[in-house]
């Protein structure tokens, strides 16, 4: 196969990437899920345990930080690993042979069933979102109770959030990063 110089084929120019990349509301709203999720052992220390917001700001910002941080990467890889599994399984066609398809001219009945693929394509964004969101939400609060007010129930406070918040997140990444 020659190749003429300066001249790239179609299949040459597709974004691949785009295949893998999730879209920028989803990780907007894995953040602000984190961050809401990571408030709530503040409030149940700060409440129960009598450890005031203003006493422990640095243990509760570094750990709510490092839980955040967890808990967004983990809802991540969880809603990619997912979409995967939901795009092989379901066989709806993938962005990049999409826009492969569409740079050629095609009738209108091809160019329906590309749509409706499209379609079928966010449906499993919004349901791999629906998922990932609820399994990490649920995993984390899981985590938190059974470290909190099990295992951990006569630690000092600030030892008990510090571990049960940070193990609690990292339970989740390990979970979120195994699962296949």
């Amino acid at each position: 196969v020659k190749k003429t110089a300066g001249k790239k084929e179609a299949w040459e120019e597709l974004d691949v990437g785009a295949d893998v990349r999730l879209p920028t509301s989803f990780l907007f709203m894995f953040l602000v899920d984190a961050l809401l999720l990571t408030a709530l052992p503040v409030y149940v220390f700060s409440a129960i345990f009598d450890m005031g917001v203003a006493d422990n700001i640095p243990i509760y910002g570094a750990t709510s930080v490092i839980s955040a941080v967890l808990l967004t990467l983990s809802c991540q890889t969880r809603c990619k690993n997912l979409r995967t599994r939901l795009i092989g399984t379901r066989g709806v066609e993938l962005e990049s042979t999409i826009q492969l398809k569409l740079k050629e001219n095609l009738d209108e009945k091809t160019k329906s069933k590309l749509k409706e693929a499209e379609k079928k394509r966010n449906e499993i964004n919004s349901e791999a979102l629906s998922l990932s969101l609820a399994f990490t939400n649920a995993a984390f609060l899981l985590g938190l109770v059974i470290l909190t007010f099990l295992v951990l129930r006569s630690s000092a406070p600030p030892v008990n959030y510090a571990v049960s918040t940070a193990g609690s997140g990292a339970v989740v990444f390990y979970l979120a990063t195994r699962a296949k």
